[in-house]
């Protein structure tokens, strides 16, 4: 059977750049997302193949039968799963609401939570596996303004190290990274005009000690790192990559 990982959010950004990079490295690729027409984009850029898991994460009946057609394959076998999906909104927790704290909690934490839960059966038949979870610095080190988003990126790397804890014995491997600021869809200046968002990139060089921000690939980077062979005595680890915009 042709290995294969299962990448969330695949249709743009870090999700896409994951995907690529994986299926660069021979991996047949599961592609989940909401938009079928950008998932069919990243499919044709995966040489190795790829297959398109087109749902919502908040439809869990949706969710549920795109996981069951991907695990009923005879041809493919799982052995990565990224946790990439999310989404952001600038708040604070005064004006926050209750809609939005649930909304980030339900995509950015309960969704990951539900695919493991699905999926962990048949990793644990098959005697391994690997997980890598896409929290952010801001689960680290907040800002004030992103009380939600943070809290659920923080639940997210708690999670990681407890899920290495309980699967470790199952031979079960479970990562974690924390992207800094990177050119992805989900920060309002990517797509602005290029010399607006030059600007914008300008402004924010200071706040990295490398003096940029990311790529999406080179978070793919670490994402193949992390769910491949190449760490294979690695789990519960929560990495960042993220210019030392953490340590600033």
């Amino acid at each position: 059977m042709k290995k294969a990982a299962l990448i969330t959010g695949a249709s743009s950004g870090i999700g896409a750049a994951t995907a690529i990079e994986f299926a660069r490295n021979g991996y047949f690729v599961f592609l989940m997302g909401r938009d079928k027409e950008r998932l069919q984009e990243v499919a044709l850029k995966c040489r190795a193949g790829a297959s398109l898991l087109s749902c919502d994460l908040t439809d869990t009946t949706a969710l549920s039968k795109r996981l069951d057609e991907m695990l009923q394959s005879k041809i493919y076998a799982i052995e990565v799963l990224v946790n990439n999906a999310g989404i952001y909104a600038q708040h604070s927790t005064e004006n926050g609401s209750d809609e939005l704290w649930l909304k980030q909690f339900e995509v950015n934490m309960l969704a990951p939570v539900r695919i493991v839960r699905q999926v962990l059966p048949y990793l644990r038949k098959h005697g391994h596996g690997s997980i890598v979870n896409i929290s952010s610095t801001l689960g680290l080190k907040p800002t004030a303004t992103t009380a939600a988003y943070s809290a659920t990126k923080a639940a997210l790397i708690n999670w990681t190290q407890s899920l290495a804890l309980e699967l470790g014995p199952s031979n079960i491997r479970v990562n974690c990274i924390c992207p800094g600021i990177v050119d992805t869809p989900i920060h309002s200046f990517h797509g602005l005009p290029a010399t607006e968002k030059n600007q914008a990139l300008e402004g924010m060089k200071s706040l990295q000690p490398l003096g940029r921000i990311g790529t999406a690939e080179e978070i793919a980077k670490a994402a193949f790192f992390l769910g491949s062979d190449l760490s294979s005595w690695t789990t519960g680890a929560v990495l960042s990559v993220d210019g030392g915009i953490n340590l600033a």
